[in-house]
């Protein structure tokens, strides 16, 4: 009787463990959706431009620090002090909306809406040899480092899609001649030309806030 119940156990404990490394090595690759997918939460309360944060990054004279600085852009600027937080709705991708400031890297944070779900095209043309950018859309990285001119396919999905974008705006610039990140997109296989995306285009969620 002790026997019959130590082998249940031991099938149990298995079974468990056979789940639990099945979880582990679950991996997002060739179409395999992870076992922990990224939960982005739609807008509650959407209002039309992207929240821009501007921050200043070190000074990037060479291509594998602007890699490498990009690379991390994203997960570790919202834990960084912002210079200055603005909502952002011009026609480009520049610190226009931030103004005169020390600047010179800035963050969009913000959400597109699709009627439709399919792939997309996303393509990007930076300001200049020092300039570079990464792109993140639902969660999940499409570009880590770019610099000149680069494209991502991206799965959208209808309704709300999250779309976050750093730029780094390397060499001299003046207050009055702000450098700027063209975006374009189209559906992947359409033959039509690209049309651009700009923060006036998107939407950001505004939560209401404490008294302060």
């Amino acid at each position: 009787m002790k026997e019959m119940k130590s082998s249940k156990l031991m099938a149990v404990v298995l079974s468990i463990t056979a789940c639990i490394t099945t979880t582990l090595f679950a991996e997002d690759d060739f179409g395999i959706e992870s076992a922990m997918p990224t939960a982005i939460a739609d807008p509650v309360n959407p209002q039309p431009g992207m929240v821009l944060s501007g921050y200043k990054s070190p000074s990037l004279r060479t291509t594998f620090s602007v890699e490498n600085w990009l690379k991390d852009s994203i997960a570790s600027l919202p834990k960084a002090p912002a210079i200055k937080t603005t909502v952002d709705k011009s026609e480009d991708f520049s610190l226009k909306a931030i103004g005169a400031t020390e600047c010179n890297a800035g963050m969009w944070s913000g959400f597109m809406k699709c009627k439709r779900a399919g792939v997309y095209t996303l393509a990007f043309a930076g300001a200049n040899a020092y300039s570079g950018y990464s792109l993140r859309v639902n969660g999940r990285p499409a570009i880590g480092a770019g610099k000149g001119q680069t494209s991502a396919d991206v799965s959208l999905k209808v309704g709300w899609n999250k779309i976050e974008i750093v730029s780094l705006f390397g060499g001299s610039r003046r207050s009055s001649n702000f450098p700027r990140l063209n975006v374009t997109y189209k559906p992947k296989e359409s033959l039509s030309d690209a049309r651009p995306l700009t923060p006036a285009m998107m939407f950001h969620d505004e939560k209401p806030e404490e008294d302060w």
